[in-house]
């Protein structure tokens, strides 16, 4: 018996520069209510914001990087995706914009367990970032900063003064490396060549060589 195996190529553009620019303003938006710029007890634009521009785009982005056979690029902006969906409901969750019954049932720590959740998930695909270029691991290690120091100020583990101070930085810090990231994507695919640096890949885990046709029919076939 034999399978027929169906290969469907995507012939769209890269979407790595949409998606990176959607996490850059969210995460610049944030860090200013973070760091004192903006009222960090107003939160009514991030819920919009966090929607549109950390959930939508990114999540859009990741679709189409699933489509191309990206499986880091469709994971991690899939991921970071719903993550700002999900801060947009809880934002409005705790402003009472779903009513007084659901303000009251809030538990702030449980936020605390999906930092710590996000903060695995983060800190495993920085291994990954390693094998792409420089700013994609600036990027996760400065979103690895950002969500252990969110972790501890939802537990209490440390001095939440400093840690807030941490967090916000470290989130405007992402923001500018993404901002770059986005730019040197977009030019890179427009101009065909790199015209802003992004360096070279640390191959410190060295991926296996793509699977050739003949591999593929092997797997395909009994």
């Amino acid at each position: 018996m034999s399978v027929q195996e169906i290969k469907v190529n995507y012939s769209g553009a890269d979407p790595t520069a949409f998606g990176v620019l959607g996490l850059a303003m969210i995460c610049l938006l944030s860090s200013t209510a973070k760091l004192g710029f903006t009222d960090q007890h107003a939160t009514g634009l991030l819920v919009v914001w966090a929607g549109i521009l950390g959930g939508i785009v990114q999540i859009m982005a990741a679709k189409i990087d699933f489509q191309k056979g990206n499986v880091l690029g469709g994971t991690a902006l899939g991921a970071f995706g719903f993550f700002w969906v999900g801060m947009a409901f809880s934002w409005a969750t705790m402003n009472g914009m779903f009513g007084p019954l659901m303000k009251a049932a809030v538990d702030p720590k449980m936020l605390g367990f999906v930092f710590m959740g996000y903060l695995i998930f983060s800190v495993f695909t920085t291994l990954a970032a390693l094998e792409v270029n420089v700013p994609f691991t600036v990027l996760f290690l400065f979103i690895d900063v950002l969500f252990f120091s969110l972790t501890a100020i939802s537990f209490n583990l440390g001095p939440v003064p400093v840690l807030a101070e941490l967090a916000g930085w470290s989130e405007l810090a992402v923001s500018i490396v993404g901002f770059y990231y986005s730019a040197a994507i977009f030019y890179k695919n427009f101009y065909g060549r790199e015209i802003l640096p992004l360096g070279k890949p640390l191959n410190i885990i060295k991926k296996s060589a793509p699977a050739t046709e003949s591999d593929q029919r092997k797997r395909f076939s009994a």
